[in-house]
């Protein structure tokens, strides 16, 4: 090899070698625990019944909503008044009709269970048999119980009391022999639908029949 050559090859060499480094980050909440109450808000959302405020300025009064996600929940019921005709205006003094909006609950829980055997110490010997999981659950639920109370803002007679309206979302993992996680629940057949996923542990899951004798 010719020492042009080699340089030329040296060359070749350098403009191909390179280096990156790839940073990643989370969010303080995940993605998983935001879709669970915003889930969870959305079937309580639809589920309260307003009263008759088409046509009329609403003044929707929040100061009694002490919640996560205080902002999708505030807006969804924004939303709601005025797809039901209410104009909604920005001070209370230039209302017709006050809406109060209050959280029973509004929050995430985990639930987790397995079948097998725990880790165990052998007594007197230095031995220790692992922890064996021949099937293993994790199940996220997100609850949502909202009031919401209308008056006539001249007078403050009460017009319409919603009496509360609660929902809860789910998402839901399990592993069987160690394959998986095989994944399914409302949150994730709205993530499946709305996102054509087509994974391969979505698509046994379904194929699952949890109602026969084999699983319960």
């Amino acid at each position: 090899m010719t020492r042009l050559t080699l340089s030329f090859f040296l060359v070749g060499c350098v403009a191909f070698v390179g280096c990156s480094t790839t940073r990643t980050t989370d969010t303080a909440r995940t993605g998983m625990e935001q879709l669970l109450i915003s889930n969870a808000v959305d079937q309580t959302m639809a589920k309260t019944v307003l009263p008759d405020v088409a046509g009329q300025k609403v003044f929707l009064e929040e100061k009694y909503l002490d919640s996560v996600d205080k902002g999708y929940i505030v807006g969804s019921m924004r939303r709601k008044i005025l797809n039901a005709g209410g104009l909604l205006v920005d001070k209370k003094e230039d209302s017709q009709v006050t809406i109060e909006l209050c959280s029973g609950a509004v929050g995430t829980d985990n639930v987790e269970s397995f079948i097998g055997s725990p880790g165990l110490t052998v007594p007197g010997l230095p031995v220790e048999l692992p922890e064996i999981r021949l099937y293993e659950k994790k199940s996220q639920f997100g609850t949502a119980k909202l009031n919401v109370v209308a008056y006539d803002t001249p007078s403050g007679q009460m017009v319409y009391d919603g009496s509360g309206t609660l929902a809860r979302a789910d998402d839901e993992n399990w592993t069987v022999l160690g394959l998986g996680p095989f994944q399914e629940g409302s949150v994730r057949t709205e993530l499946n639908r709305n996102t054509a996923d087509t994974n391969f542990t979505a698509r046994v899951a379904n194929t699952i029949d949890f109602d026969s004798p084999t699983y319960r």
